[in-house]
């Protein structure tokens, strides 16, 4: 055996989007569009008959019910021998996954491996409405696959994550952190925002795989109409990520060697360079600021460092994009300037996402424009901006490969929580309003004691309606208010 390392390289990337249709009888679910990115994925490596040789499938987490859907995957092709691998729902699992994939061909267990993602989310939604079965294979898979990228069976963080009731409002606190930090109006702030996002739009437009390809101006993505109901202020719908679609990606991998044996053209080959991770405190309330992250820094420059190269030598982007707050801060952490092209597809919001599989899209829309030249930069992002993994891509092959979890270099300097019942004055830094489909329901806060620098947060609520306008009007961030034993403004 040869003492030369082995060289893991992309071969072959495809996306699949089923759009918007009226044929329930005729659907193919999750794993028929899993199969059908899996086989794109092999025509672009050139020979289909490199998923005879896959010997490991790995899939990015989502909304059904499958134990083990690289099973599934892997008994369609012919390879029902081939190890899985199953994530978690998260953001940064793809990009994991792809580390993991490349760390397995180097260390030369597996010849080929499939990095894969998928939902039917857009159907499943009209066969609940219709009280219709679904047409595809639901089985769940009889393997037990490796089980990835999880998050801590913790019941402080299941707390907070059931008090934010969703993504968005955590977001819109970042979003409105930074806005304070920035002494920006809110006003200012709502048009800047829609601007990055109008930015975004005009990505999906050219994007063939994007959900939704219209170009939407600044204004109709800001402001608020029937279409486009307030979620969590300042975000519309429109700001917020679309996992309502028929969407599924996949990464083919194989080693050099592999790929010449196969007869992969050199030409088709993108390598990645290095894969980094690290995750912020589990609990946001725990963070240092609501607008930064130690986590997501530390990943981005060490992916970079890794690679051997400057944020200034990227010619091609994707930073996750679920909210507007998440792009701000992955730019601001790599020192990338906002007003240049941050996105290959246009963002969850436009391009939509299956889910926890938004960078295996991302990834697969890479993988071409590396081919052409240029490096490549793909960041995922799991819960709210908790987990970040970052991939590094070209045209050329490394040195070496490199997949790190780098949480040893990353000082989270976390920061106490306030006990549920504490009460006094305090400092707001940063606030949100939360809606329902009829209106807004309340304040949600994050305050920190007065006259304690570096002091603990925590959370308050208020159902005010002059609270409630006060926040949308000028922002509540620096105001002084009490808060109550229940975890109220007083």
């Amino acid at each position: 055996m040869s003492d030369r390392p082995i060289t893991p390289a992309i071969a072959g990337a495809a996306q699949v989007v089923r759009r918007q249709h009226e044929d329930l009888e005729t659907t193919t679910g999750p794993i028929e569009l899993m199969i059908e990115a899996a086989r794109r994925a092999a025509d672009d490596a050139g020979p289909q008959r490199a998923l005879d040789r896959v010997g490991w499938i790995g899939v990015a987490g989502g909304f059904w019910r499958y134990q083990d859907p690289g099973q599934l995957v892997a008994e369609a092709i012919g390879r029902p021998r081939a190890g899985t691998a199953l994530t978690s729902i998260s953001g940064s699992a793809p990009q994991e996954l792809v580390g993991r994939a490349a760390e397995l061909i180097a260390n030369g267990d597996v010849d080929v491996a499939l990095v894969l993602g998928g939902e039917a989310r857009w159907t499943a939604e009209r066969l609940r409405r219709a009280k219709a079965e679904p047409h595809w294979l639901t089985t769940p898979g009889a393997g037990q696959p490796e089980l990835l990228s999880g998050f801590p069976d913790d019941d402080d963080v299941m707390r907070e994550f059931r008090m934010f009731g969703a993504a968005a409002p955590a977001y819109a606190l970042m979003d409105d952190s930074l806005r304070a930090a920035m002494a920006e109006s809110v006003e200012a702030h709502r048009d800047r925002i829609a601007e990055l996002w109008a930015r975004f739009s005009a990505v999906a437009a050219m994007n063939p795989f994007a959900w939704d390809r219209t170009a939407h101006p600044a204004a109709e993505i800001r402001d608020v109409t029937p279409d486009n109901r307030m979620i969590a202020f300042p975000y519309p719908k429109a700001m917020v990520a679309n996992n309502t679609v028929d969407m599924a990606s996949a990464i083919l991998l194989c080693s050099v060697d592999i790929a010449n044996e196969l007869g992969i053209p050199a030409e088709r080959l993108v390598f990645p360079h290095a894969v980094t991770k690290a995750h912020e405190t589990w609990r946001v309330v725990n963070r240092d600021e609501l607008h930064g992250s130690p986590a997501l820094t530390g990943a981005g420059h060490r992916a970079l460092e890794l690679a051997g190269i400057d944020v200034a030598d990227v010619e091609h982007v994707d930073l996750y994009a679920c909210f507007p707050a998440v792009v701000q801060m992955s730019a601001r952490a790599l020192g990338l300037d906002t007003a240049r092209p941050l996105t290959v597809t246009g963002g969850l919001g436009f391009a939509g996402a299956p889910v926890g599989n938004a960078a295996g899209q991302s990834i697969a829309a890479m993988v071409p424009l590396v081919r052409s030249g240029g490096w490549g930069v793909v960041h995922g992002n799991g819960g709210n901006a908790t987990k970040h993994a970052f991939g590094v891509y070209a045209s050329h092959p490394p040195r070496a490969f490199t997949f790190e979890d780098c949480q040893a270099r990353v000082d989270l300097r976390p920061r106490a929580a306030l006990a549920d019942d504490w009460t006094g004055p305090a400092t707001v830094e940063a606030a949100t309003v939360v809606f329902t489909r009829d209106g807004p329901s309340h304040v949600l806060a994050a305050v920190r004691p007065d006259q304690v620098a570096g002091g603990p947060r925590g959370w308050v609520t208020s159902r005010d309606p002059g609270l409630i306008a006060q926040v949308i009007s000028g922002g509540l961030a620096g105001s002084r208010v009490t808060r109550t034993a229940a975890g109220e403004i007083a």
